[in-house]
């Protein structure tokens, strides 16, 4: 079985479906889980404006206490559940990156994340985290609808 599953979340009810998922798998082969928030870097700043500070600041600490959050949930779900586990939030990477170098480092033997299931041209042309985890990752990936 698995003894090492990363569940990543970006704190909304569809990665919940995964984390149900990750517990499971967790408790039937006694595992441990490893929850992880990805908050990325900002984009948007408007220096010449003297915006940039007063902006970042607030999107970091927004960023922060939603990823706070979501591993919060994540660990409490887990000691319900009975099942070991470590949370980690990383920041300044795009979030498949993240996801990726996580679980490399964790030395985690799956993902188990969800999509939201968006496909045909939108999801060329947009992409997504899940895709882009399952086009990079060398550790095996469940995905959830």
């Amino acid at each position: 079985m698995f003894h090492r599953i990363l569940v990543p979340t970006d704190g909304t009810e569809r990665s919940t479906v995964a984390l149900e998922a990750a517990l499971r798998l967790a408790a039937l082969g006694g595992g441990t889980l490893i929850g992880v928030h990805a908050s990325p870097p900002p984009y948007v700043m408007a220096p010449e404006l003297g915006l940039a500070a007063p902006i970042h600041d607030a999107w970091r600490q927004e960023r922060e206490q939603l990823g706070q959050d979501a591993v919060a949930y994540i660990r409490r779900r887990a000691g319900e559940a009975g099942v070991p586990c470590e949370t980690l939030l990383v920041t300044g990477l795009p979030p498949s990156e993240a996801i990726i170098r996580s679980a490399r480092e964790q030395l985690c033997d799956l993902i188990v994340m969800a999509s939201r299931g968006r496909g045909g041209l939108a999801g060329r042309l947009i992409g997504s985290e899940t895709w882009k985890v399952l086009s990079h990752s060398a550790i095996p990936v469940l995905v959830l609808r």
